[in-house]
């Protein structure tokens, strides 16, 4: 997506950085912040927190002062857009444009896609899965210009060090540490669509959003004893069964649930009697050593982490 933004984005996005690796992830009532430092012996804490915001217009200065009083003006930050300001499809890949695709694609997918194309900044990927015996399609992400440029405002006028914008699901992705192993992730924010992902290596192999499953966070044990995640665990097992069957891939042996809920566990339980699959509590442990988060901060989580690898690879190339 770097490509595709105005002459002062891309001048943000290839600045220099120091050691501090901040995530923040843009939610439709929250903005959550997580901060990296590098330690003796991998990742720490340095802090978190989120601040929270009742319309869209007072983002711009919520996003001022979390850079005015937490020095990451020289940091690397990565931003994760909130699930509603972004929009997915699936298009052939031989309907790509084969010249000008960025300002050509948002008027092929002007039928698709409800952000008018002029104001629709997007970029595609290569599934790494297709379906046997079907044309292979590229998973198109969309949100709107205007859009981004009054949330990076404030980084542009702080001269702040933006690496990477992207979607939730990129950012759960780049949390995932198992290696030719595929994981499923049930992802769940308060007031908003859930998620099913299937990850491998850090690639997204599925993907799709779910409505109506929001009651789960406010549950009670007894609701969720009574059959409350019967829709879910049926997604679930959907999502699992084209995996294996129409992508034609090795059984998943782990389906991670990321709730904020106090009742977790529970809903962790539930899932698993109804499953064929294990179903465990989404965890940090391979990622950083005593990282004690709330679920809630898997997204900022992930926006940090990314830059991690973003400094590594520099520092290689170099």
């Amino acid at each position: 997506m770097k490509s595709m933004l105005p002459a002062f984005l891309q001048k943000l996005l290839n600045r220099k950085s120091n050691g501090l690796h901040v995530g923040i992830a843009i939610h439709k009532e929250v903005v959550r912040v997580v901060m990296l430092e590098q330690g003796e012996k991998g990742m720490l804490l340095n802090t978190h927190f989120d601040v929270a915001y009742s319309s869209e217009d007072q983002l711009p200065n919520v996003l001022e002062t979390i850079i005015k009083e937490n020095d990451i003006v020289s940091g690397s930050i990565s931003i994760v857009l909130p699930s509603h300001r972004s929009q997915s499809t699936q298009i052939e890949i031989t309907e790509l444009p084969e010249q000008d695709i960025q300002e050509a694609l948002p008027w092929k997918l002007k039928d698709l896609i409800s952000i008018p194309p002029l104001d629709m900044v997007c970029d595609y990927i290569d599934m790494p899965l297709q379906p046997f015996g079907q044309t292979p399609k590229a998973q198109i992400i969309a949100t709107s210009r205007s859009y981004l440029q009054k949330i990076l405002e404030p980084f542009h006028d702080a001269g702040a060090n933006v690496l990477e914008i992207f979607t939730e699901q990129f950012a759960v992705a780049k949390l995932q540490r198992s290696e030719n192993t595929a994981q499923l992730v049930f992802l769940q924010h308060a007031k908003s669509d859930a998620i099913i992902l299937i990850l491998k290596n850090q690639q997204i192999c599925f993907a799709r959003k779910i409505r109506g499953a929001e009651a789960l966070n406010t549950m009670t044990p007894e609701q969720i004893q009574m059959g409350g995640t019967d829709n879910v665990a049926v997604e679930i097992q959907r999502s699992i069964d084209y995996y294996e069957g129409q992508l034609k891939q090795p059984p998943i042996k782990n389906v991670f649930i990321a709730i904020d809920s106090a009742n977790i566990q529970a809903i962790v339980d539930a899932l698993d009697l109804s499953l064929p699959v294990k179903s465990k509590p989404f965890s940090f442990d391979e990622i950083a050593n005593d990282l004690q988060l709330s679920l809630k901060f898997i997204p900022a989580l992930g926006a940090a982490m990314s830059t991690v690898v973003e400094r590594h690879e520099e520092d290689v190339s170099e």
